[in-house]
């Protein structure tokens, strides 16, 4: 399942420039119809002013915004680049933003409110924070640390679980880091479970959400499981296997900053065994809820393999048990870069540090060897 990392395209846009070009077709228009524009700062989002462009994923482009009749007030907006995701926005925050705001969690920002820009594209406003978007910056983190995320995440899901609220989609574009390397979740992929919201998902969490569900399911353990497992390869590769990284019919749509080639450090650091087991793992989360029934048999497996794993660093002069030993999530450096090429003369060169005296002896020891085995066959002849 771990793919070697590949490079960014070539029209990357830096994390500061949301709102530099989109390619030829412009922000997922269609071939020949012009992209809808992206809301410039100091116009309005309803009742909200933007004040800032911030990123850009999957999803479309977050920027700061700011309330229109309370200064104080500021929030941040995440402007759909789909027009065709107006119905999954708008429709379930109408049925369930009521829901969501009971919901009270230091990790999950609740919408505050939703419409359509003055262009037509659906837009989420959610309470303020600071950090990035989870895919931009998680490929700087330690392996072992970016899996803990996920566990992170199925906490949170405990806790929603709780309160009656269950997974309805994952899209990685709302999920977001604090300075403080902490989990975020804005938005509103939760859903109360007798939701009568539309069953439909935004066009960045369709490669995250099942068969059945893409197909108008309701979401239950099996589509839940089968979106954490895929995150967890996000988390792992930067990116989704090419051969299914979205369903039959679905355009992928990449996760801006989120290049795989980042992960390379930590895949280097892995031994053999490792990269296998860590294969083997995510073969089985990926596999559409068959192998893991639901998240707490997926988060044991996350979390057997962090316990038992050894850190990288260690595992050549063996486990440590002192109180040096560092976490799981220490950093996992490069493998030593391999020696420089040697030419003829230099292979053919003694090694330094061998006297002459001893060079000699050897000789001698060769041609008395030689002599000996010499006399030998004589004596036979």
């Amino acid at each position: 399942m771990i793919e070697p990392p590949v490079p960014p395209s070539p029209d990357a846009r830096a994390p500061h420039d949301p709102l530099a070009p989109h390619g030829d077709r412009g922000i997922g228009a269609p071939a020949g119809r012009a992209p809808s524009a992206l809301p410039q700062v100091g116009e309005r989002l309803g009742v909200w002013r933007v004040a800032a462009a911030l990123f850009e994923c999957a999803s479309g482009f977050w920027f700061r915004v700011e309330h229109g009749k309370a200064a104080a007030q500021t929030g941040l907006a995440l402007v759909y680049r789909h027009e065709s995701d107006a119905q999954a926005v708008l429709m379930r925050f109408a049925e369930d933003s009521e829901a969501l705001s009971r919901f009270r969690h230091s990790a999950y920002g609740a919408p505050l409110d939703s419409g359509l820009s003055p262009t037509g594209l659906p837009y989420l406003v959610v309470p303020p924070m600071e950090g990035a978007p989870l895919l931009r910056v998680a490929m700087a983190l330690p392996l072992k640390r970016r899996m803990q995320l996920l566990l992170d995440l199925i906490e949170l899901l405990d806790a929603a679980h709780a309160q009656g609220l269950v997974l309805h989609e994952l899209d990685p574009g709302t999920l977001w880091l604090s300075p403080g390397q902490q989990l975020h979740w804005l938005g509103q992929g939760l859903a109360p479970r007798d939701s009568l919201a539309p069953a439909a998902v935004v066009r960045a969490a369709e490669s995250l959400t099942n068969a059945r569900q893409r197909a108008g399911g309701r979401p239950d353990a099996n589509s839940e499981t089968h979106a954490l497992g895929r995150l967890l390869g996000l988390l792992v590769n930067g990116r989704l296997p090419r051969r299914d990284a979205a369903g039959e019919g679905a355009e992928e749509e990449p996760e801006p900053g989120a290049t795989p080639v980042a992960s390379l450090q930590s895949w280097l650091a892995l031994t053999a065994a490792q990269r296998e087991s860590l294969d083997q793992l995510l073969d089985r989360a990926m596999m559409d809820g068959r192998a893991f029934t639901d998240r707490q048999l997926l988060a044991q497996a996350v979390r057997d393999w962090i316990e038992t794993e050894p850190s990288p660093a260690r595992s050549a002069a063996g486990p440590s048990t002192g109180p040096s030993a560092g976490p799981a999530s220490t950093p996992m450096p490069l493998l030593p870069p391999p020696p420089p090429l040697e030419d003829a003369a230099d292979r053919r060169r003694a090694a330094p540090g061998v006297s002459v005296g001893a060079r000699v002896a050897a000789l001698a020891l060769v041609l008395a060897l030689a002599a000996l085995v010499a006399w030998v066959l004589l004596r036979q002849a």
